[in-house]
């Protein structure tokens, strides 16, 4: 207490502030400006300039709240901050020049201004010790197009209760995370956001203008990062004003970003000011070879600027690309924090990206802005700033095609649509048996063929993702055989049918626009280009027709084309992928060779693009806000899952929760929301035969599971969820929480060992070797998505943690060595609990739960299934090695699962009906019921069973099919018995569904 009234003491009042201003003739009044609350006002805060204000004036002096000196605070009552009595007046509070009394913001012209120094400052990233400062960077960047976004995040200094910082904050973190930007530039960011930024997964890929501690962040400042190497400089306007130049070396030239938070109209003088100091920027960005960015808070209205940025090069992007959108980042009509923090109530687009690029190579390409919404749960009274952010996208143009049109093309090289990896094993196992040329090209549908050979494929993968940047993904069906006949022999193909229906060859027409020399598809016949996809070659049509098996349409998303190329006698191989219409979100890449096993993970397991996540919280928020109108009150959602963990991809289901009074009817709540969708979803179907009760909905393509769990009225609110809360539940719905429960186990387990960011990496990688190795789903016998998770968690409390790499490859090797390895008499377990389980005699992989009671989440592992995964694990082992030691690429570890080398003989269940919805239910019973039939062929016949799982569909049709490995004195005749038994179990509760069954030798 004595310490605080000493300080107290210390700090002179306003009234002798005022005074001293007043009479003390050193000092220069026309610097200060005084900082008083207007109570009549929303906008909080306003300035007047010291020679305004009048003592017997309507304002009394205890409303002031700070005093400052141009751009500095000198005197403020909420910070006990007082440098009159320190005696730390900064050098523009002196008059100096006696005669310049009458010029309080005199401007020097640049050319003659010898403050005109930039000094380099360290750039941060992170190691194994933490942030440190690194060696100023040399690395060069190749890219296609670079992403950039500024937010000005609203720093705390004043209105401190108002602006709710603490809850703001996550929501910042958040949306500069969904960015996914390539550089980020903030303006009144604080030490305490710092920290948490820091503190962030994905942060750490980012180089860093600040050091853990925010020196220059105090009060507030500027932060840049990047996830390009660069360099840095600053200059100092003013005490607590500057503006921060970062420089990169992009496909052979410079760039220059420049960061400003321009002085503010509370400011006396604000106009010439913010000119003095855009002016000195621009005279150094004159200075530097190049292409030049100004990014960030400008504080300017209108065309302030305009003539001066135009003259030295400069345009507004903003203005470029919405030439009728007024674009406003500071809004007080819509943003209650504009409103407070706003001298005039008007908007404004204060935040601005400006381009200079001499020879073109930056083309702008889209610009929005995000932050736009409230905060939920806030009544849509909190929004994360009093600013909106701006996101821009700029292409980095790519070297003429005239060049490469002149190469003439080979025949060892293509540009190719290739099938998704769902539907390769039903055409696999035809062209294994009837394509000659199985072993030399993988299953595709060519653009382009011949095609430029394959050194020029860099210049050509960076051509077409230009000009693919606007073409959409669509759909393309395999609907049925076509052939085409020779002189002496016939082709059979998949006739492959697009939904828009000229979109393949659309696509076609593109590239044979950029590469004309590349025609011999639009040439081989008067009909033009024709899209197939070639199966087997045969002596006649009528043996085709005679020998192909029959064909249930597939479909599958063309998202992508491959150029791929052949080197020696090697088969084809993919060596660029480029991806479509992702120009509208910035977010296309001229690709990697696939060798690199991210990139490999990302044509495999892609992530959701900002664009696809943004749809799923559109939907989030669909389903939340039906869910409060049937409950009467707000009722937040809670993800379960992949999305809990965040590991969704493209075609992750999304799976929620919804708390809900005791006192209402699950199933009832269920119906309720169903009804207040109706119309709103492409379809809602209430299951009450599943385990727990769930409302099962489809928006637009994404597959929505709503599920419930009833709480007390009397019980507070749950956030975070806890297993402290677990007395004030029922059982059942207990066990429904227990999904969010154990996910938030899992990451708080793992963050202690490797970072959040490279487990999902890990995760997605391990799920989509499973997938390809046909060893994923709990329903055939293998392992879900949460077991995969857990073994993958283990994996990494196992992994060495001093100086240790812990990128992905290092990672996955590690996962395949510590599992092939396990001794699976033990359980594996992420907790004491789970380490304490006792084994029980059908638990062949015990892969243990987090939370008490635990539990094996991988009980439906049957003895085949389980000599399966102990296999593919010593195959993930061993491949591993040779990838790190260089003999092969990581290519060979996502390879497609043999059906034919792994079964001697095939039980195939057969499913048909004319009622699509009873052919639904039909396979919604068989995936509940195939782990069943697995189980009696292994326990009463003693054999060796190899689901293959998912349901493969057709028109009127569906088939389950299961590999058999048999012995030498096997009796047919018995597995048959129980096959028809286990078909009668169906067909005995159905009347418009017939289940049947063959063994066969192939199918």
């Amino acid at each position: 207490m004595s310490q605080q009234r000493v300080h107290k003491k210390k700090m002179a009042t306003i009234r002798e502030v005022y005074d001293r201003i007043l009479w003390d003739a050193r000092l220069d009044r026309s610097a200060f400006a005084i900082g008083y609350i207007e109570r009549m006002s929303i906008e909080g805060i306003r300035e007047k300039p010291f020679s305004e204000w009048a003592t017997d004036g309507d304002i009394p002096m205890h409303r002031i709240r700070y005093i400052r000196c141009r751009e500095e605070i000198v005197w403020d009552r909420d910070q006990h901050l007082d440098l009159f009595s320190a005696g730390l007046l900064p050098a523009a509070a002196f008059l100096e020049q006696p005669e310049e009394e009458t010029h309080s913001a005199t401007v020097i012209p640049p050319a003659q201004n010898q403050d005109l120094l930039f000094n380099a400052r360290p750039v941060y990233q992170y190691g194994s010790p933490g942030w440190q400062p690194t060696e100023q960077p040399s690395g060069k960047a190749t890219i296609g197009a670079l992403t950039i976004a500024s937010f000005n995040v609203l720093c705390d200094r004043y209105e401190q209760e108002r602006i709710q910082t603490a809850q703001r904050l996550p929501a910042i973190i958040e949306h500069l995370r969904h960015c996914d930007a390539d550089i980020i530039a903030l303006q009144e960011a604080t030490p305490p956001l710092l920290e948490v930024l820091l503190q962030q997964d994905w942060v750490r890929s980012y180089a860093i203008s600040e050091s853990p501690e925010g020196q220059t962040l105090k009060p507030y400042g500027l932060l840049l990062l990047s996830r390009l190497p660069f360099t840095l400089v600053e200059h100092q306007y003013s005490a607590h004003k500057r503006v921060l130049v970062g420089t990169w070396e992009i496909n052979g030239r410079s760039l220059h970003l420049a960061v400003v938070h321009l002085t503010s109209n509370r400011a006396h003088n604000a106009l010439q000011v913010r000119k003095h100091q855009l002016s000195l920027l621009l005279e150094y960005l004159k200075m530097l070879p190049g292409d030049g960015l100004i990014v960030g808070d400008f504080n300017s209205r209108g065309d302030e600027q305009e003539e001066e940025l135009n003259q030295s090069g400069f345009i507004d992007v903003w203005t470029l690309l919405h030439p009728d959108d007024t674009g406003y980042t500071f809004d007080p009509e819509r943003n209650p924090l504009a409103a407070l923090m706003s001298l005039s109530g008007e908007a404004a687009r204060f935040d601005r990206l400006l381009l200079r690029s001499e020879n073109g190579c930056w083309m702008p390409r889209a610009m929005g802005l995000f932050a736009c919404a409230p905060i939920p749960d806030t009544q849509e009274t909190l929004y994360p700033s009093d600013h909106f952010g701006i996101r821009a996208v700029l292409d980095c143009s790519t070297p003429t095609t005239a060049s490469l049109q002149a190469v003439p093309p080979v025949y060892r090289s293509a540009v190719v649509v290739m099938p998704s990896a769902e539907v390769l094993p039903a055409i696999q196992a035809i062209r294994r048996r009837y394509d000659r040329r199985f072993d030399r090209w993988m299953p595709h549908i060519n653009l382009l063929y011949g095609f430029v050979p394959e050194e020029y494929f860099e210049e050509a993968a960076q051509a077409i993702a230009l000009a693919l940047a606007q073409f959409q993904p669509f759909e393309v069906t395999l609907t049925s055989f076509e052939t085409f006949t020779h002189r002496s022999s016939c082709t059979a193909w998949l006739c492959p049918v697009a939904q828009p229906a000229d979109a393949l060859h659309q696509l076609q027409a593109i590239l044979q626009q950029l590469f004309p020399q590349c025609d011999e598809q639009s040439q081989k016949s008067g009909a033009g280009f024709t899209p197939h996809l070639s199966v087997g070659q045969f002596s006649t049509v009528r043996k085709a027709q005679a020998q192909l098996p029959s064909w249930h349409p597939v479909s599958l998303l063309v998202e992508s084309v491959a150029l791929i190329s052949r080197r020696g006698n090697e088969p084809f191989e993919v060596r660029y992928r480029v991806p479509l219409g992702q120009g509208s979100q910035g977010e296309y890449s001229i690709p990697t060779p696939s060798s690199n096993l991210m990139q490999l993970l990302n044509d495999i397991e892609p992530e959701l693009s900002q664009e696809q996540r943004q749809h799923r919280e559109t939907i989030l928020a669909l389903v939340e806000q039906a869910c409060a109108e049937c409950l009467g009150f707000p009722a937040p959602l809670h993800l379960v899952g992949s999305a809990r963990l965040g590991v969704q991809s493209p075609q992750s289901d999304l799976d929620v929760l919804c708390l809900i009074p005791e006192y209402i009817s699950g199933e009832a709540f269920l119906e309720s929301v169903r009804q207040c969708l109706e119309g709103l979803c492409d379809r809602a179907q209430v299951v009450t035969s599943a385990r727990i009760p769930l409302l099962r909905m489809r928006f637009e393509g994404v597959s929505v599971d709503l599920l419930y769990a009833r709480r007390p009225s009397e019980l507070g609110t749950l956030d975070p969820l806890t297993e402290a809360a677990r007395p004030f539940f029922e059982p059942v719905s207990w066990k429904t929480l227990l999904g969010c429960l154990e996910a938030d186990a899992l990451s708080a387990i793992v963050r202690q060992y490797v970072p959040l960011e490279s487990f999902r990496q890990l995760l997605r990688a391990v799920r989509a070797w499973a997938k390809a190795r046909q060893i994923h789903g709990n329903a055939w016998g293998f392992l879900g998505n949460f077991s995969w998770a857990l073994l993958a968690a283990w994996s990494c409390t196992r992994y060495p943690q001093a100086g240790a790499d812990k990128g992905l490859e290092a990672l996955l090797t590690h996962f395949f060595q510590v599992l092939n390895q396990q001794d699976w008499s033990q359980p594996v377990a992420l907790t004491q609990a789970g380490r304490q389980y006792q084994r029980l005699p059908y638990d062949w992989l015990p892969v243990i739960t987090s939370i008490e009671p635990c539990q094996n989440s991988a009980r439906n592992v049957t003895r085949s299934t389980a000599q399966i995964l102990r296999r593919e694990l010593e195959r993930g082992a061993a491949i591993s090695e040779q990838v790190l030691a260089g003999k092969r690429g990581w290519e060979a570890l996502f390879e497609l699962a043999d059906e034919k080398a792994q079964s001697d003989w095939f039980l195939v269940l057969t499913a048909t009906s004319e009622n699509k919805d009873s052919l639904s239910a039909c396979c919604g019973w068989l995936e509940g019921h195939a782990i069943g039939l697995v189980i009696a062929l292994e326990q009463q016949l003693n054999i060796y069973v190899r689901p293959w799982p998912g349901i493969r569909r057709g028109e009127n049709a569906s088939c389950v099919v299961l590999g058999l490995k048999l012995s030498q004195d096997c009796d047919c005749v018995a597995i048959e018995q129980v096959g028809r038994d286990f078909v009668l179990q169906f067909n005995g509760n159905s009347d418009s569904s017939i289940l049947e069954f063959v063994v066969c030798d192939h199918w």
